[in-house]
């Protein structure tokens, strides 16, 4: 069981960390995201994705995720012989708690993008994630 939660705040720190320094480069030539303009302003998408970037450090944040994830998955849990429980809370508590934490940081700041945010890392780190346990233990053999 320690082991499971050294793991658990391990993916939780990592993901935490690899999101704000990906939200932070996106946002790093705007003074707010492409998330508000596209909430409040009628314009193309494809400008505002091209300007801002933010799909693009997103799809960094999951390939991250998934890179450590597999990683986890490897040599954590199919090397402990953990079962679907296990995975279940790796995914689903960072998940979570990281959501929670987003959140929680400058809410009274910018709410409505702080809340597209939390759903955004909470969002890649299931999918990124679960992905990732996937194809580790079909390569395994552990299906």
């Amino acid at each position: 069981m320690g082991t499971l939660m050294l793991a658990i705040g391990a993916g939780l720190f990592y993901s935490l960390i690899i999101f704000f320094i990906c939200e932070e480069k996106s946002l790093k030539d705007a003074k707010m995201s492409d998330m508000k303009c596209l909430v409040t302003e009628e314009i193309d998408v494809s400008e505002c994705f091209e300007k801002y970037s933010t799909v693009r450090y997103m799809m960094y944040y999951v390939l991250a995720v998934f890179i450590f994830a597999a990683a986890i998955a490897n040599y954590v849990h199919v090397a402990n012989g953990f079962g679907l429980a296990e995975v279940l809370a790796y995914i689903f508590i960072p998940s979570l708690i990281g959501s929670l934490v987003i959140l929680l940081i400058k809410w009274k700041f910018q709410p409505m993008i702080k809340l597209i945010s939390s759903f955004m890392f909470g969002g890649g780190y299931m999918a990124s994630t679960a992905f990732a346990f996937a194809v580790v233990f079909m390569m395994t053999g552990k299906v």
